[in-house]
């Protein structure tokens, strides 16, 4: 009985052979053109991993993810590729040279409702009033340039339509500080960086500056302290752009002076 095991085993493993050789013999392959590596390889492209708040592994970050996006998407469009043009075209008008004084910096551009261009606080709560409100009937649109004068320390805005000038305003809001503008970052920086209390130390740190008199913070103010109602700069110096300060420097380019400037406390 076992002598006979392994021939039925034989017997069963060249019917298979057989039958694979046969068939392979009758199929015929497709020829798949072969094309030369990429001289230079892809990039690899780091995908950042974040930690879920249900916990669990780590998992990719989707930029794309709806659940990154709450509430109704942003209302003005920020406008680049006219800038130039538009720019020229503001601050050429007499009326907005006027507005403007001899010092001020251009902080951005928006794209409005033609109607709804100038900056209207309201009747019953006029305090808080953020912006105009949307809603126009018009479906025709405008761009609103937005420059902070130094010379009379306030915003002011320019609505522009078909590529002229239609109004020009200081902005009603009191206290009202625009988000800082790509020059005044220079700016602060370069005046922080020449003062001479820090001037050697800097010279080939990163610089960084954000707006820090934002209308939030005038309360915490006093009123006679230095820089007070200003366009005032926190400027820092670092190693890389991502390590800690070194030194630090507050910047009014109001005044065009630096009011303090030193070097930071605490680890380095």
């Amino acid at each position: 009985m076992h002598s006979k095991l392994p021939f039925h085993i034989l017997v069963a493993a060249g019917w298979v052979l057989s039958s694979f050789v046969l068939g392979c013999s009758s199929v015929e392959l497709t020829k798949v053109p072969q094309k030369p590596l990429p001289f230079h390889p892809p990039p690899l492209i780091e995908l950042p991993l974040e930690l879920p708040p249900e916990g669990g592994p780590r998992r990719p970050v989707d930029s794309m993810s709806p659940t990154a996006l709450s509430g109704p998407g942003p209302e003005i469009t920020i406008v680049d590729s006219d800038q130039p043009a538009l720019r020229a075209t503001a601050e050429e008008d007499p009326e907005v040279k006027t507005q403007l004084g001899d010092r001020f910096t251009y902080i951005n551009t928006e794209e409005v409702p033609a109607d709804q261009c100038l900056v209207t606080l309201q009747a019953d709560d006029a305090a808080d009033a953020r912006t105009t409100e949307r809603g126009s009937a018009s479906d025709a649109l405008a761009y609103r340039l937005t420059y902070y004068s130094y010379t009379h320390n306030v915003a002011v805005h320019v609505c522009m339509e078909n590529d002229r000038m239609s109004s020009v305003q200081q902005d009603p809001r009191e206290g009202y500080q625009p988000e800082e503008g790509e020059e005044e970052i220079t700016k602060a920086i370069e005046l922080a960086r020449v003062d001479q209390r820090i001037a050697q130390e800097v010279q080939h740190l990163h610089g960084h500056a954000i707006l820090t008199s934002p209308e939030e913070y005038r309360y915490f103010w006093v009123s006679d302290e230095a820089g007070f109602g200003n366009r005032v700069f926190w400027v820092t110096f670092s190693e890389t752009p991502e390590s800690l300060a070194l030194y630090f420097a507050r910047v009014d380019l109001t005044s065009q002076t630096v009011l303090d400037a030193g070097k930071e406390e605490g680890p380095q």
